[in-house]
């Protein structure tokens, strides 16, 4: 392929997850419609299945509230009275920053009439709906409810055309340097309230569970223009819900924990007017006490992706992304806003490090238990060297252990001695070693040794164990094969990963066991016979050939494995895009496969 012409360097490490996802089935759905360019994986046997998950996901974004119509510029855009009865709100709409999702958001709402004034004051803990993987907006909708006093509410019936009104809001987004003041808001002042259409809803706030004895949470439906009757029209992916008159009852499983999701309807004289989707964080401590940190490399960083838009990279953009051969500045990664490595000498974190992106698989698990305080310092084409003394990220490192956060997660040790063994380099001079347990396996533990892997690494963890109380989560790198790796077969490249795991593994372990978590991704299934490394238990073949399962590497390596293994090569994934991304010839892991790496890391204060 044109792929394997162009002579770069990755920037870490071969990586790769399969198995069963522990995150609920929406998210999974919703995962499915991240990479619209990647053809494998959308139902991979024809375009028709292509186009329904597209539509299914356009309907998914356009659906995930139905309060959503504000413009995405207005920050704040007016209020309509809602309710009934004794239950009265006034609907403050608005379009916030998507960094904003998981905080607070303080507003103020001023109603004069002519013979009575009022005044209130409100937060809401605003949230951005769905997870959605690679998140691309820039703005979200949400709609906060603010009580008024059951009186008011009947008079603006009669006299809203008369009322006047001064609604505001104020918020602080997120920043890199905790010095420094992103305080934002908006105001707005109007002439007339009127009522909402029976339709427009305010926004529910997440159910939170959040301690081991929380087992279940009551709360009222949404307030609308008119009182509804509500129906659950999609259930949870893992609790369980049940409907009463007023309010609806959450009730987590036995061992849930992580985000779920159900869909609710609103009904006015029998027709359908309101759908929101109700979210819910299970965990067994408030999120808001938790404090994350990640550093490392590229698997961490998010390379592949656009912090800033959230867009994954193309081919054509490969060169300007490959990290320099000194100076590293975390360009085209989904925690920063470099769009080139040549350009600039430092990584430009994103004042929220990536994290309402929702990429990497740091951000992810944060995401999936509603955890805010969320920092992500790795650097892509970083080594272990380049973190010790004397390297131009040991400060760094230092200050990561100062601020001691509750967890620290991170990979680190692929590089820089598998930066040309993916792209048809032969750099540890093992291809002609053909026997996997033998010369190959030893070869390969002879170059970890020439690069000081064991010593490095051992050196990284003593310093986080001795210099910090945090738990540090230790991610290995999966199982990814590029098209431009033509030195080695898939075994030997499988082999090194499993050896790269195994020594950084074992030098963990030798630290602390306590103090680190060692996670192990899933597997990545190539759909190839990958014996004696897996068992090959897998057919898709009517002659059947065994593999190891529907591949879920990227396209382009998919194209040369189909070429190469026709009569028994199994496509995949079965569900949603492929878990490894194009733009890099099919190294790094896309936002699905980050997706499934971080569903194997145990939920907080377990």
């Amino acid at each position: 392929s044109m792929t394997q012409l162009i002579p770069i360097s990755p920037f870490s490490m071969i990586l790769a997850p399969t198995g069963r996802s522990l995150f609920p089935q929406a998210h999974q759905l919703a995962a499915e419609g991240v990479k619209i360019s990647e053809m494998r994986g959308m139902g991979n046997r024809g375009l028709g299945k292509f186009w329904t998950a597209l539509a299914a996901t356009v309907f998914a974004v356009a659906c995930f509230t139905p309060t959503a119509g504000a413009k995405s510029h207005f920050v704040l855009d007016g209020v309509h009275l809602a309710g009934g009865g004794s239950q009265w709100k006034l609907l403050v709409s608005m379009n916030l920053p998507l960094n904003l999702s998981g905080t607070t958001v303080h507003g103020q709402v001023t109603v004069h009439l002519p013979n009575r004034n009022w005044n209130g004051r409100w937060s809401a803990r605003v949230h951005s709906g769905s997870l959605r993987p690679a998140d691309r907006r820039s703005f979200f909708p949400f709609v906060a409810g603010v009580r008024i006093p059951a009186g008011l509410g009947r008079t603006l019936v009669r006299k809203g055309s008369t009322a006047t009104g001064k609604a505001s809001i104020r918020y602080s987004e997120p920043a890199v340097s905790r010095q420094v003041d992103r305080g934002g808001g908006s105001g707005v002042t109007w002439k007339g309230i009127r009522r909402a259409r029976p339709g427009r809803c305010e926004t529910m706030s997440r159910l939170l569970l959040e301690s081991t004895a929380t087992n279940s949470r009551k709360v009222p439906y949404p307030v609308c223009g008119r009182p509804l009757n509500w129906r659950v029209i999609r259930d949870p992916g893992s609790g369980r819900v049940a409907i009463g008159p007023q309010n609806l009852t959450y009730r987590k499983l036995n061992g849930q924990t992580g985000a779920d999701e159900f869909e609710i309807a609103g009904y006015f004289h029998g027709q359908l007017v309101a759908r929101q989707r109700v979210q819910v964080r299970v965990g067994n401590q408030a999120a808001s006490g938790i404090t994350v940190v990640a550093f490392g490399d590229s698997v961490t960083a998010g390379f592949g992706y656009f912090g800033a838009t959230g867009k994954p990279m193309t081919i054509g953009q490969l060169i300007g992304c490959k990290p320099g051969a000194t100076t590293l500045n975390d360009a085209c990664s989904s925690n920063s806003s470099n769009r080139n490595s040549s350009v600039g000498s430092k990584p430009n974190y994103l004042p929220d490090f990536g994290l309402s992106r929702n990429i990497s698989w740091a951000a992810q698990w944060a995401n999936e238990y509603g955890i805010t305080d969320y920092e992500n310092y790795a650097v892509t084409g970083s080594a272990p060297a380049d973190w010790l003394q004397g390297g131009q990220f040991h400060s760094t490192l230092q200050s990561i252990e100062s601020q001691n956060p509750d967890y620290i997660l991170m990979t680190l040790g692929a590089n820089p001695l598998l930066d040309d063994v993916l792209f048809n380099i032969d750099t540890m001079g093992c291809a002609l070693e053909s026997d996997l347990f033998g010369d190959f396996r030893q070869c390969v533990l002879d170059a970890f040794v020439s690069v000081d892997l064991d010593s490095n690494m051992k050196q990284i963890f003593t310093d986080l164990v001795q210099n910090s109380t945090s738990q540090v989560i230790l991610m290995g790198y999966p199982l990814t094969i590029p098209s431009s790796a033509l030195a080695y077969s898939a075994t030997q490249l499988e082999m090194m990963e499993s050896l790269l795991n195994e020594v950084i593994a074992s030098e963990a372990e030798s630290v602390s066991t306590s103090r680190i978590t060692v996670v192990t991704p899933p597997r990545f299934n190539v759909g190839i016979d990958m014996e004696p490394l897996y068992r090959s238990s897998y057919s898709c073949s009517f002659l059947g050939y065994k593999v190891d399962g529907p591949s879920v590497q990227s396209t382009p390596t998919q194209d040369e494995l189909e070429i190469d293994h026709p009569l028994s090569f199994c496509p995949g994934p079965e569900i949603g895009s492929p878990w490894v991304i194009s733009g890099d010839t099919g190294i790094h892991p896309s936002a699905a496969g980050y997706f499934q790496m971080a569903s194997q890391i145990p939920a907080p204060g377990s």
